[in-house]
């Protein structure tokens, strides 16, 4: 039942989803990956197979029970005496060791570790997902840099021909006008590219066909910043789905380990029957009988599964220190990576527009040649694209941060 439960709550949203008008918020491509994902409708798959081991799991007969029945005639029969007779009876054995509700909690630990795995893989696909939108927005702004930077060489070179009938400049400058534009309108193209290359990635993390529109909310903003280190790292260690998924293996390890140990508990045995022998008395019969421990049984398995169980303490540790090790790594790099968005927006860009326009001020006026204006021109794309691939940089970071801080669970 709850794979179903789950299975019809992802058929509802991909249906709100799929009717929700454009464009498409940053909040509902999230929820859509955690649903749509391929890899997550594959790890919801094998959550439901979890949940079929529970079927039977209980039971406490370890084989079906035997019905038998024999015929029998004596060779010499004595005078009047009956000569056919027959035995009817059944047999089978019973687990008294409680070994059956021992499989149903192992079963209930593998449900649990194919959940925290399906929670992993929900994460990672909001991860994606993220990435793919920030990477859309970020190739819509590259464009628009582009065609602004177009729209400036156009105008130098119109200014440029100009200048040519009025005999102020001559054909070289013309040439290198138009070959700027040219260069310009190159990388235009190249942004288009790439646009297109996001637009595939997020569609493929959301699973929408070539054809559905994907129309995105809003333009890329200044990132956050971050909270406390400490106080990351404290909610990643509770948060963290990976973390989880160690300590359900544990879990289930455990669970299997106390099944094993329950099933080297001798089986009984029991016999009941009907006895109708020829020459004897017909009478009943009941037996029981249980399993002699001549031998260790599951020592191999036991063995393994203790092996397995220190295994994973093992990775549990590893696991936490990682963890910690991540979230400090992550939150500093951000934090560097935020002074340098801070420098670019704030004084190098400005920087650059000023330079830009007080040397095309002067190129009007006559005091500076077309190559001083293209170097400057160039100058100002240059930084505004640098400024650009950093603030894709910061986003990167930051949900790299939201990851390992556990933050971006469903």
């Amino acid at each position: 039942m709850p794979a179903v439960r789950q299975t019809l709550f992802s058929m509802l949203v991909l249906l709100g989803l799929s009717a929700h008008a454009s464009p498409l918020t940053l909040a509902a491509a999230l929820e859509r990956a955690s649903v749509a994902s391929p890899e997550v409708q594959l790890a919801a798959r094998v959550l439901q197979e979890a949940e079929a081991s529970r079927v039977g799991a209980g039971v406490f007969l370890p084989t079906n029970p035997r019905l038998f029945v024999d015929y029998r005639r004596l060779a010499s029969p004595p005078p009047m005496d009956p000569l056919n007779g027959y035995n009817l009876g059944l047999d089978g054995t019973l687990e008294v060791s409680g070994a059956g509700w021992s499989r149903v909690a192992e079963a209930e630990r593998r449900v649990e570790l194919a959940r925290s795995e399906l929670v992993t893989t929900q994460t990672l696909a909001r991860v994606r997902a993220w990435t793919a939108f920030i990477e859309v927005q970020v190739a819509r702004l590259r464009v628009s840099i582009h065609e602004e930077a177009l729209a400036t060489a156009s105008r130098v070179e119109t200014a440029t021909r100009e200048r040519q009938k009025n005999g102020v400049v001559g054909e070289p400058d013309v040439v290198a006008a138009a070959l700027e534009r040219v260069s310009v309108r190159v990388q235009l193209e190249e942004a288009r590219r790439l646009m297109r290359l996001a637009h595939a990635s997020l569609r493929q993390v959301l699973d929408l066909g070539p054809e559905e529109p994907l129309d995105l909310e809003g333009d890329l903003a200044e990132p956050p910043t971050a909270a406390d280190e400490e106080a990351l790292v404290r909610g990643a260690v509770e948060r963290r789905p990976e973390l989880a998924s160690v300590r359900a293996r544990l879990a289930l390890i455990e669970a299997t380990e106390g099944r094993l140990a329950r099933e080297t508990f001798p089986k009984l045995t029991y016999i009941l029957g009907f006895d109708a022998a020829p020459a004897s008395p017909v009478f009943g019969y009941a037996g029981l009988g249980v399993e002699l421990p001549v031998a260790q049984r599951n020592q191999g398995p036991r063995a393994v599964t203790a092996a397995q169980l220190e295994t994973e303490k093992v990775r549990l540790e590893t696991e936490l220190r990682r963890v910690r090790r991540d979230v400090a790594t992550s939150h500093r790099a951000y934090a560097h990576r935020l002074n340098q968005l801070e420098l670019l927006s704030k004084e190098a860009v400005p920087q650059a527009e000023r330079f830009e326009d007080l040397v095309e001020e002067g190129w009007k006026a006559g005091r500076f040649d077309l190559f001083r204006l293209t170097a400057a021109t160039r100058e100002l794309n240059r930084v505004r694209r640098e400024r650009l691939e950093t603030l894709s940089s910061a986003w990167a970071d930051y949900v790299e941060l939201q990851r390992a801080s556990g933050a971006l669970n469903p």
